[in-house]
């Protein structure tokens, strides 16, 4: 990682921290619920792409 994009990621996560701090309860319980649904459906979708390897796997050693 060469040093501007890591100044960059830095500044980004300052930013968010100050962010944070500046949100209200609600604000921030909806962030939160925002992005355990995205987590939970990031889960979902590589799990079904797995099970679909899998399922290709297992027909193409059975021809």
């Amino acid at each position: 990682m060469n040093r501007n994009t890591r100044n960059g990621l830095l500044a980004l996560g300052l930013a968010a921290v100050a962010a944070w701090y500046k949100m209200s309860p609600e604000q921030k319980s909806s962030v939160k619920n925002k992005v355990s649904d995205l987590g939970n459906k990031l889960k979902d979708n590589l799990n079904n792409l797995k099970n679909q390897v899998n399922q290709g796997n297992s027909t193409q050693s059975a021809s």
